[in-house]
């Protein structure tokens, strides 16, 4: 079995040390055996690995050292590894809301409810909010929850206006991990929102306590899992569309080779050869190639039936 290990924090990094970090980070992961995602930044770390259990705990307390920081780890398991490399990334900020506001960094605690109070509000007149995007929310999202109709998480702050939500209202808040509410309370405090609570470690701690509970169906997470089930097993309902990368589930076969795929629904609609099961071969398809793979498989099934005649 594979772990897989998720963090973010906020918290300042001085700018001249980035690059000494980033080394560090990815010499560690080298040394371990580890892939994953990293953002590192001014204002903090972003991160999910994928490795085998002893490592990965050894990956822990090495990043602990580094940082001098606790960090608060989500865990799961999957029999298939969830990245296929490794990449350590320095950006201008760990998860990006679309306003160049450096004050909306959030290095104070912003209202966490751990699940077992997350759990206890549900039950009270609250609203809840979804900040995350279209396809993540199709897959699985809280009972009643409301959600801002966003392809990207920069939309953010123009969809929360057009939704004309309550701001007097206690609003709860959720994400996959946590990181996009941050941002997301910051944001909505400037714009007169008075009582707001975010879901400590997002939907993946919570379904670590309390599976089959408020949170339906599956939830999306950014690695080849695709998404995890209530019990934070690799789920099995979703692949991903090789012409999107956004979860699909309609299986087909392959207009131009005949190879079983699974594509989206949005694809399948825009046009005949996104029914393809690559890029390439939706290329082809276009261009009215003809596919030599599937051609010589015909070519073998006609002998066979020659063959066969009397």
């Amino acid at each position: 079995m594979f772990k897989i290990s998720s963090f973010y924090k906020f918290f300042p990094i001085k700018k001249e040390n980035l690059k000494q970090k980033k080394s560090n980070i990815t010499k560690s992961c080298k040394d371990l055996k580890i892939k994953g995602l990293v953002l590192i930044s001014e204002e903090g770390l972003n991160a999910t690995f994928c490795g085998k259990e002893k490592e990965i705990e050894n990956l822990k307390t090495k990043l602990t050292f580094l940082f001098n920081q606790d960090f608060f780890w989500k865990d799961s398991y999957s029999s298939l590894p969830a990245f296929k490399r490794l990449s350590v990334k320095i950006k201008k900020e760990i998860i990006n809301i679309g306003i160049e506001q450096n004050h909306l960094t959030p290095f104070k605690n912003n209202g966490q409810l751990s699940p077992q109070k997350w759990q206890y509000k549900l039950k009270q007149k609250v609203q809840i909010l979804d900040v995350r995007n279209n396809y993540e929310v199709a897959l699985g999202r809280f009972e009643g929850a409301k959600y801002l109709d966003m392809d990207t998480f920069q939309e953010f702050s123009k969809k929360l206006d057009q939704l004309k939500i309550d701001k007097e209202k206690e609003t709860l808040l959720y994400c996959t991990g946590g990181i996009r509410c941050e941002k997301a309370i910051e944001l909505m405090k400037e714009k007169g929102f008075q009582k707001l609570y975010q879901l400590e470690g997002g939907i993946l701690n919570y379904l670590k306590e309390f599976p089959n509970s408020h949170f339906k169906e599956e939830c999306f997470v950014f690695d080849h899992r695709v998404s995890v089930n209530q019990n934070l097993e690799m789920g099995k309902k979703y692949s991903l569309c090789p012409h999107c990368g956004q979860p699909g589930k309609l299986a087909i076969s392959c207009k131009h080779c005949d190879k079983p795929t699974v594509i989206c629904k949005i694809c399948q609609k825009k046009a005949i050869h996104y029914e393809t099961c690559s890029k390439n071969c939706a290329y082809h398809f276009k261009k009215g190639h003809i596919c030599r793979k599937k051609y010589k498989k015909t070519e073998k099934t006609s002998e066979s039936k020659s063959s066969l005649a009397p």
